[in-house]
């Protein structure tokens, strides 16, 4: 017999067997790390036969700054199947079941970083994020390792050092501040535990956070690890110190194409319009086709202006309503969170937009940029 179920706290432990054998490249030290701080607090939907677990899909809690609001969201990890009971829609079961649950809860969306594009393509998902691909050399193109680095000497005023436990309040502190001067409108909110849990993560896997200080004051951090080299990623600095790592040493280039990196996938529209800004007044109307979460399929009525937006729904009706713009869910993915321009998102969607639809939905503030790099 086969049950969809979500685990009780006391038996989320039991999904590490179906891990370990499915993502054989991950460590025993980063599975510890996992099993002991994740599975805290998060959610794990499994599909068991014969009373044991087939397939699994993790859901870890995460607060996003959203514009203007902090919402909740689940970043999706571990999504496997045992290898025998593939190809027999679990994983769609998982899905489904997860965005259903999660729009009974008002989440405006969920998200992953996906092993493959494809995968989660027929399920809604797209692309909201692309992020900096980095590279670290010394000043004479040498290859670093983090004990070269903190090492270093230079006569700057700079230096380099890493994070440890006592450090993660003002890390969230900075990294907050850094983030709002650059007016990041979508990222996971950062405070001392975040950045307890984020150490203790690159920890598990030979890495660490690198701080970069200046009279006394922090200027920039970077989240690194050294499992196959040294690899950087994230590197936040305070406006007018650009240059910092360069200072001392530590030459961060930034490669010229960006690396698709996250999906999402929505769940509660109204939820998600009422987050939303216009940058003049509009009026929109809008029927909106979801496949899986039905209740999403309804005529949206958006009026606003630079002060506040107003979202009304009702049900669409044959006849009285035809001549409003159809919109699916995944071509509205793309446009709030502005990741692709409309005629590109026509082109891919196979979809076309009225002339009066682009002109009214383009008053509305994209959350973009976005900023989200977390692994689990």
């Amino acid at each position: 017999m086969k049950i969809l179920k979500k685990l009780k706290p006391e038996e989320r432990g039991l999904t590490r067997t179906l891990w370990e054998q499915v993502f054989t490249e991950d460590t025993k030290e980063f599975l510890d790390y996992y099993y002991t701080e994740k599975t805290k607090n998060n959610e794990i939907y499994v599909i068991e036969t014969d009373h044991d677990i087939r397939a699994m899909m993790q859901l870890n809690p995460y607060v996003i700054q959203m514009g203007k609001k902090a919402i909740e969201s689940r970043y999706i990890v571990a999504v496997a199947t045992e290898p025998l009971y593939r190809h027999r829609g679990y994983m769609a079961e998982l899905l489904s079941k997860t965005a259903r649950d999660l729009y009974q809860q008002k989440m405006p969306f969920f998200f992953l970083m996906p092993a493959s594009e494809k995968i989660y393509y027929p399920h809604n998902y797209r692309f909201i994020y692309a992020a900096d691909v980095w590279s670290v050399k010394g000043t004479d193109g040498e290859e670093l390792t983090i004990q070269k680095i903190v090492e270093l000497q230079n006569d700057s005023g700079v230096t380099l050092r890493k994070a440890e436990g006592k450090d993660c309040k003002k890390l969230g502190d900075f990294a907050e501040e850094v983030l709002e001067k650059q007016k990041i409108q979508v990222y996971t909110k950062r405070d001392a535990a975040y950045y307890m849990r984020l150490l203790k993560e690159q920890e598990s896997e030979k890495g660490g956070i690198l701080i970069a200080e200046q009279d006394g004051e922090m200027r920039g951090i970077l989240v690194f690890d050294e499992e196959d080299g040294l690899a950087v990623r994230e590197p936040l600095i305070r406006k007018g110190y650009e240059d910092v790592f360069d200072k001392a040493g530590v030459i961060l280039k930034k490669e010229e194409k960006k690396k698709p990196l996250i999906m999402a996938r929505l769940l509660n529209i109204e939820s998600l319009l009422s987050s939303m800004v216009c940058r003049e007044e509009m009026d929109l109307e809008f029927v909106l086709y979801d496949p899986v979460i039905r209740e999403n399929n309804r005529l949206f009525m958006l009026k606003g202006n630079e002060e506040h937006l107003v979202v009304r729904t009702r049900t669409a009706h044959t006849g009285k309503d035809d001549a409003v713009q159809k919109i699916s869910i995944d071509a509205l993915t793309s446009i709030v969170f502005g990741y692709k321009e409309l005629e590109k998102i026509e082109e891919e969607e196979k979809e076309i937009f009225s002339a009066e639809f682009k002109e009214e939905i383009s008053k509305l503030m994209p959350f973009s940029p976005v900023f989200i790099n977390e692994i689990v």
